[in-house]
Parts: C-alpha cells; structure tokens; sequence
C-alpha cells in the first residue's frame, strides 16, 4: 500500500486495490448557519465539490472516502442538507461514507455506503470520535491547525497533518472546509477531542506536524506556544 498527501490540500491518496482519494470533515451545512446569523459566505459546498472534482481528475481517483461529518448542524437536519447532501455526492466514481458525530441520521439523506470505519489492508479508515482497535488508523474529527506567532504578536493559523509512529500508527486530517480552522494543537493547555486523547491512549505532544505543502514542523511538543 502506498500513502501520500495531495500538496497543498488537506486530503491524502491511498494506493491498494484501487486508488481512494481520502478527506475528512467537510460540514456542509456550515455556511447555512452563517446565513440564519446575517453573515453571507459563498457557496463553500460547490467549492469544495469542485476541489475534489479536480483532484479526482489530476490523480486518476478510483474512489472517494470522507472519514466522517460530512454533515454540520446538530442534533437535527436543516433543510438545506437534506436538499444539497445527495446532490453534492453525485459523483462518477463510488463514494464511502464514514460515520462521524455529526452525521446522526446521514444514512435517511443519502444514497451511499455508510459505515462506522474502512479497512484497507492493515490500515483501518475511521472518523476518530468513537474508539476503534487498530494498530494503523487514519482519522478526522480533531480539525488540527497549528498556530504561529510574528514578532509582532500577530497569530496566524495554518491546517496540517499529524503523524505518529510507533506501537500504534495514526494520521490525522484536518478538515477540508476552507472556513473551518480546528484545533490548536501546538497551544498550550488546548483541550484535544475525542476518545483517544480523553483516555490518555494518545498524546497530541507525541505526534509529528506537517504543513499542507509537506514542511515538516517537527514534534508537537517542540511547537508549543
């Protein structure tokens, strides 16, 4: 199996049996909750559906997996997602759907394979709010960013991958919505979600940085702010 960021997008390409094209955290819905707050955004759905159309064709993409919250609002469904969700997944290429939090009655909207993780050869495909056994896992959920500081006190905040190697093998995505930013991973005393950093299973200090455009940040522990 070959893995491998798409530089400068916050997706990554899987070659196995057939080559996926793997994004996490797309929340389509969000600008919906904008607009009932009088804040008007640009259709952030067609946007992020023309990337993926894009990256599909450059890369010759056999299959589309989202690890998780391709939907936003919760508890319920806004009408908006109930209209534009199937639309969105119409592809000419077969899409999975991993389950995330946010996704609570997505299998009533959509046409597609819901599940609650993916298995590609030893690697186990899951959206990270709900613990799965694995020793190599690809997940979303923690919408990582890392955050930099000029001399000036200007804070800046860029999406990256996080890498860890060891008896468990994990990569984190961050969200492929553009008006999304995350979590801060290199903050200080910033709380981490989800089950495996709530049982201590995983350290966010542990884990490598990596920038979209592949630079290497180094250990989260070395970043902090």
């Amino acid at each position: 199996m070959d893995l491998y960021p798409v530089i400068n997008k916050p997706a990554i390409v899987i070659e196995s049996d057939k080559k996926y094209l793997v994004v996490a955290d797309l929340h389509l819905g969000k600008e919906y909750e904008y607009y009932k707050k009088g804040i008007k955004v640009p259709d952030i759905g067609q946007k992020m559906k023309l990337e993926l159309l894009k990256i599909i064709k450059r890369k010759s993409i056999e299959e589309l997996i989202i690890l998780g919250d391709i939907k936003h609002n919760l508890p319920f469904t806004s009408y908006f997602e109930k209209l534009n969700l199937p639309k969105f997944l119409e592809f000419n290429i077969p899409v999975k759907i991993i389950k995330g939090n946010h996704d609570g009655n997505i299998e009533e909207i959509v046409h597609n394979e819901v599940m609650k993780s993916f298995k590609i050869e030893d690697h186990i495909l899951t959206h990270g709010h709900i613990l799965i056994e694995g020793n190599n896992l690809i997940m979303g959920h923690i919408h990582p960013i890392v955050e930099f500081v000029d001399s000036n006190g200007k804070i800046t905040r860029m999406k990256c991958f996080l890498k860890i190697e060891g008896s468990q093998n994990v990569i984190i995505l961050p969200s492929f919505n553009p008006v999304i930013e995350g979590v801060s991973i290199n903050k200080e005393g910033e709380a981490i979600p989800g089950p495996y950093f709530d049982s201590g299973r995983l350290e966010i200090k542990d884990f490598d940085c990596y920038l979209l455009d592949g630079t290497y940040m180094g250990k989260i522990r070395d970043i902090y702010r």
